[in-house]
């Protein structure tokens, strides 16, 4: 045993000597066996936002800002070309970013003639293969409630028309449930058709993203209250599916961590039978996930490949750490949860939406909307609302934070946001209804603009999650103005960010985007560069099929994480990552006699031309060892 402990400490300090013949000590020793082939990863996929949404996840919009649509015809061939290029699928957004409807809401369709064209052509010019079509919600006359909207969690008619309470007085199905499963898989059916004879080729097919879910008219959703519901409908339409096109590879059920709707009824042939894949959500969690989620779904349900298709941050927005914690889920996800594919949520999201940064690749500017330049001086109500004037030098020291809205002739919205330091908040209010905040003292400031003023509350607030209720307030057909508050705090690392499904905007944030959106045209694009830098290096360095192999490492390390593959051309790379606070050095016995590598690094700031990386030289023999600067990885490839 202590000889066995003295050998181990020893292969830690042994050193590698680079090309110039310095001694590097490594953190981590790793053994990769070239002969051990794990899973093919079939390729990375993105969403696109097609259609419009409203900021902070609230609303269906009239607009058409949405992508490619609101690009110039040389934007998006760029954005084709330069982002999408090396991506191998595209989701679809069924009931959301593809909504539009034929005259008895049955079918999906356009909302407007081009939308279609528009994907096709997105989709031909990048070299995507194909789509994966999954729904937010199926066509309204499929809905208890017939529409794409629920009104909350509890809403039993925000379902399918069959497991609504009034279904055995329904005036068309009289609560035949079998019929009705029968029509709605054929339209599930035709929409894939639509998709087909539009150009675009279906891949992959779910029957509905996060089927737990119901929100209160945010966005569309359609909930299954039941498994067995669930699953009833799901085998009604893959039946129909697999009977129409065997190729599309059937998904479920996307719910977070683990497939609870179809897990139960995996023991049933004809249910698994219609299974190819089990596909979950792990929004923004720590790459380190990987593992326990890997574990419940390989201990718990028959062998399936599974994989994650929807990553982003769905509080704050993308930073260095981020960054890297998205570059090592991915590398997680292929080496040790042996997933065949990822996906990130949006490949570019508009400058006006609060969760853009989070969510997104890339910002674009519209081509409809009149963007005026950056400020630091205006303070508004609400986005875009009436000016706050004669405010007081102490407030102009605070973060501000205001709502999204359209008019005042509507009530607020609720919203929260996340503070890391305790605060003293001064929410302002327009008393209009007897609104008073529960839990806010008032104080004597009044806050003035046009044609009305606020009175401002205080709070002392702790850090965490904060929610502030909706205003309800109205007088003569007038709401009082939705919340805006101003935050100060004696912490210099006070930060804030935006709430799940907020429609805020954080002062400070906001301007960082507006001045990069001054500078930008309309109809033009950029790079979110923390989520693009990390998912943008594994889009360009690692092709379609390649096939990962088995490794050993000596001392793991959740931050500094190691993944190896082969291409389809025979040749090899390793990818390490670091982000611990200080150097880290790998040492590797790639297992490969008398090789040649060479080095390409990225980080949160830097990602070389066209994505490529940063070459940082070349190594040789059958051991490699790169050293890596803090929050870095690094691509090694075989020459």
């Amino acid at each position: 045993m202590k000889r066995a402990l003295i050998f181990f400490v020893a292969l830690i300090f042994i050193g590698c000597h680079s090309n110039s013949t310095k001694q590097i000590v490594a953190n981590n020793n790793v053994t990769i066996y070239p002969d051990k082939i794990k899973q093919t990863v079939w390729g990375i996929g993105f969403e696109i936002q097609s259609d419009a949404i409203g900021s902070g996840n609230t609303g269906l919009p009239e607009d058409k800002h949405a992508v490619p649509h609101d690009l110039t015809k040389q934007e998006r061939e760029r954005f084709a070309t330069e982002m999408l290029k090396g991506f191998r699928y595209c989701r679809i957004a069924g009931g959301l970013y593809w909504r539009g409807l034929d005259a008895e809401s049955k079918y999906l369709q356009p909302r407007w003639p081009e939308q279609l064209e528009e994907l096709r052509e997105m989709i031909d010019v990048a070299g995507v293969e194909g789509v994966s079509l999954e729904y937010w919600s199926p066509a309204p006359f499929w809905k208890a409630n017939n529409s794409y909207l629920g009104k909350g969690g509890a809403d039993k008619y925000n379902t399918l028309r069959c497991f609504g309470p009034d279904f055995g007085t329904d005036p068309i199905y009289k609560g035949d449930t079998l019929r009705f499963l029968n029509d709605f898989a054929e339209a599930c059916v035709t929409d894939l058709q639509t998709l087909k004879e539009a150009g675009i080729k279906p891949l992959k097919w779910g029957l509905q993203n996060e089927p737990m879910v119901s929100n209160n008219q945010q966005y569309s959703t359609c909930k299954y209250f039941s498994k067995e519901d669930y699953v009833k409908a799901y085998v009604a339409a893959a039946k129909a599916i697999r009977n129409y096109d065997p190729s599309i590879l059937l998904i479920s059920d996307t719910e977070n961590k683990y497939p609870g709707k179809i897990g139960p009824f995996m023991s049933d042939p004809e249910v698994a039978s219609l299974v190819d894949a089990y596909v979950v959500h792990t929004v923004g969690w720590d790459s380190e996930s990987v593992k326990s989620v890997g574990k419940r779904i390989n201990d718990s349900l028959p062998y399936k490949p599974w994989f994650q298709n929807e990553y982003e941050y769905l509080t704050g927005g993308a930073t260095p750490e981020r960054c890297l914690n998205t570059v090592q889920h991915i590398m997680n996800s292929f080496q040790i949860g042996e997933n065949p594919s990822w996906y990130w949520i949006h490949a570019l999201k508009p400058f006006k939406n609060s969760e853009a940064s989070g969510y997104s690749l890339g910002f674009w500017k519209s081509l409809e909307e009149n963007h005026q330049k950056a400020t630091s001086n205006a303070y508004h109500r609400w986005v875009g609302g009436p000016e706050i004037v004669n405010l007081p030098d102490k407030f102009k020291t605070m973060e501000f934070l205001n709502v999204q809205r359209k008019t005042n002739k509507a009530p607020g919205l609720n919203f929260s946001f996340i503070i890391n330091r305790p605060a003293t908040a001064y929410m302002l209010v327009e008393q209009k209804g007897e609104y008073v905040p529960d839990g806010w003292e008032l104080t004597d400031i009044k806050l003035d603009s046009e044609n009305s003023n606020d009175l401002v509350y205080k709070k002392t607030l702790k850090e965490g999650d904060q929610r502030i209720a909706e205003h309800n307030g109205e007088a003569n057909g007038f709401y009082g103005a939705p919340h805006a508050i101003f935050l100060e705090s004696e912490f210099k690392d006070f930060k804030v960010e935006v709430g799940i499904n907020s429609p805020i905007k954080i002062r400070s944030e906001a301007l960082k985007l507006e001045q990069a959106a001054a500078n930008l045209k309309p109809g033009h694009w950029i790079y979110n560069d923390f989520n693009w830098n990390a998912v943008g290096s594994f889009v360009k360095r690692m092709p379609w099929d390649c096939k990962v192999i088995d490794l050993v490492e000596d001392s793991y390390n959740k931050d500094a994480r190691i993944l190896t593959f082969v291409k389809p051309n025979g040749k090899h790379t390793i990818v390490v990552s670091n982000r611990t606070s200080e150097e880290y050095t790998f040492k590797i016995n790639t297992g490969i006699a008398n090789a040649k590598w060479k080095g390409y690094r990225y980080s949160p700031f830097e990602r070389g031309e066209n994505t490529m990386g940063v070459e940082i030289g070349e190594q040789k023999g059958a051991i490699l060892c790169p050293s890596l600067p803090s929050l870095s990885w690094e691509f090694w490839e075989e020459e």
